[in-house]
C-alpha cells in the first residue's frame, strides 16, 4: 500500500510542476510561435501525467472480487 501511495504522491507532484511551468508560459514574453509551442508541449506533458495518474489508480485500485473476498474473510 504504501508503495501505491508513493507513486501516486510523485505523479501529483510532478504535474504541479508541470502546470506551474504552463503558467510560466502563459505570461511568459516569448514570440507567439514559440510560447504556442511550449504551451501545447506543458499541456502534452499535464494529459499525460494525468492518464499516468488514471492508469495507476485503475491498476492499484480493488477489483470487486477482491472486495467481496475480503469482506468474506
Amino acid at each position: 500500500m504504501r508503495m501505491i501511495n508513493i507513486v501516486l504522491t510523485e505523479l501529483a507532484a510532478d504535474k504541479l510542476k508541470a502546470e506551474e511551468n504552463l503558467q510560466r508560459l502563459i505570461n511568459g514574453t516569448d514570440e507567439v510561435n514559440e510560447q504556442v509551442l511550449s504551451i501545447k508541449t506543458a499541456l502534452r506533458e499535464i494529459t499525460m501525467i494525468d492518464q499516468m495518474i488514471n492508469k495507476w489508480k485503475s491498476y492499484t485500485a480493488p477489483q470487486d472480487g477482491d472486495n467481496n473476498n475480503n469482506n468474506n474473510n
